[in-house]
């Protein structure tokens, strides 16, 4: 049974983030766990949509800060490797991905939920990358979908400084879709999935398959 995540079954799937005395830091367990269980998303034929989300006020801290601290250089490298390979398993599902954020998103998690197809959040919800202020940049992708949606001076702004990213400046640039109060967030995130369910599923896969080839197309450019 998986320590640091949740799945709930079904038409609409919800993988949640559980390990909140760690702050759902995405530790080598947590990717292993998360790995897993996309992969038994994208082999549930009744699946339509799937929705990430955290505990109440933390979806992720990002990196083990301990694992992270640990780590050659030769190490970090392959750590990073291998979370930006599993979380690109999101792009590549055939189905919308949701993502629920309330309260903290740094790093890794802000890594994790630039690869979902939408982004709800909280007015709570708190954006940034913290890894200058650890001697490290975000290792993830996270600058390059970042460049998605603002200007690269901004992604300066925010990278170099450490700053969060205003919940309104998020929204102003299509980092999230749309800001819900936290006690409404995650039903209003299954209010949504149930529409896109009711979609016919083949359009929704070749509309998918056109946005990401897209974008990758873009990143490869940035």
């Amino acid at each position: 049974m998986p320590e640091t995540i949740s799945i709930t079954p079904g038409t609409i799937t919800t993988i949640k983030f559980d390990n909140e005395p760690t702050m759902n830091a995405m530790s080598q367990l947590f990717l292993k766990e998360f790995h897993e269980a996309v992969e038994s998303v994208r082999n549930d034929k009744e699946c339509r949509v799937l929705i990430t989300q955290g505990t109440e006020k933390v979806f992720s801290a990002g990196g083990n800060l301990h694992e992270i601290a640990g780590a050659d250089y030769e190490k970090a490298v392959l750590m990073a490797t291998n979370a930006h390979y599993i979380y690109d398993g999101l792009l590549n599902l055939e189905i919308p991905v949701i993502a629920a954020l309330d309260g903290i998103v740094y790093g890794g998690g802000l890594e994790l939920a630039l690869r979902c197809d939408i982004r709800f959040c909280s007015p709570e919800t708190r954006m940034k990358f913290p890894e200058v202020d650890m001697g490290i940049i975000p290792g993830a992708g996270g600058i390059s979908f970042l460049s998605k949606y603002i200007a690269p001076a901004d992604i300066a702004y925010y990278v170099y400084s450490c700053k969060q990213i205003p919940v309104d400046y998020a929204k102003q640039h299509g980092i999230v879709q749309d800001v819900f109060p936290r006690n409404e967030l995650y039903a209003k995130a299954e209010e949504f999935a149930k529409l896109l369910a009711s979609k016919p599923r083949e359009a929704l896969r070749a509309a998918k398959h056109e946005i990401v080839s897209t974008m990758h197309d873009n990143l490869k450019d940035s």
